[in-house]
């Protein structure tokens, strides 16, 4: 038994060999000639320019849509600046149209002393200050007053409060008194001198707040100034009342 199983097997017969040889070297040369399948060229190209296509059509899309949308922000921008600004504007006018027409219609110089650099002086300024307005009437708080004359600043005053009915004039007193209070010395002379001759001009600035109060309701605190520039003594000794500036003045 184990000396017939030792024994090599016998080979194939010739035709068997023959056949598996042609069909391994067939085998062999099909995978060595096999090559990948693409598709052809005219359906790659087409969907390639497809795609290309969509993407960039959607880009376009979103693009235009972008557009749009800042388009409707700016106009809508646009609008709401525009109302604020009309707003603002009436606004203004009206508060400008009911503001005080003011006129200083006397200066007095009851002392005016100069010795060296020292000066001594009482200055005493009314002003008309007339609301025109037939239904507003106007208050006005934490009024503030400063005189000059010549570049010399000749005191700085606080007034008291007031109200003001419709179609009223209100005389306004200002006075201001310094004592031996320092100056240049051929400041003080000029002073003196315009003052004989009654040739003095004077700078007259008084700032407030003004609280306006019409049909029931009440607009408070409102920052105006009252600018009387370069009044002229003589003007006034001559009968004539120099109309001053009254505007709104926020930044003041």
């Amino acid at each position: 038994m184990s000396s017939s199983s030792s024994e090599p097997r016998p080979p194939p017969p010739p035709a068997l060999q023959k056949s598996l040889s042609r069909r391994v070297s067939f085998n062999e040369a099909t995978f060595k000639n096999a090559r990948p399948v693409r598709p052809p060229p005219s359906e790659y190209s087409i969907d390639t320019e497809s795609q290309n296509s969509d993407h960039f059509g959607r880009r376009r899309g979103c693009l235009s849509a972008c557009s749009s949308c800042c388009a409707c922000t700016s106009i809508i921008i646009a609008v709401l600046v525009t109302l604020i600004l009309l707003l603002g504007g009436i606004f203004f006018a009206f508060v400008q149209s009911n503001l005080p027409e003011v006129r200083l219609h006397r200066l007095d110089v009851n002392e005016l002393e100069v010795n060296g650099d020292t000066l001594s002086a009482n200055f005493e300024v009314r002003l008309n200050a007339t609301n025109d307005s037939g239904t507003t009437e106007l208050g006005y708080r934490g009024l503030t007053a400063a005189i000059s004359s010549a570049g010399v600043k000749l005191g700085y005053v606080q007034l008291a409060d007031m109200h003001q009915q419709p179609h009223n004039t209100t005389d306004i007193r200002v006075r201001s008194v310094v004592k031996n209070m320092t100056v240049e010395e051929a400041a003080g002379k000029e002073l003196l001198d315009d003052n004989e001759k009654r040739l003095l001009v004077i700078d007259l600035v008084v700032r407030g707040h003004m609280d306006f109060y019409f049909g029931g309701r009440r607009l408070s605190g409102l920052p105006f100034k009252i600018d009387c520039h370069s009044i002229d003594q003589s003007e006034i000794d001559n009968g004539r009342a120099p109309k001053c500036n009254t505007n709104l003045s926020p930044l003041s």
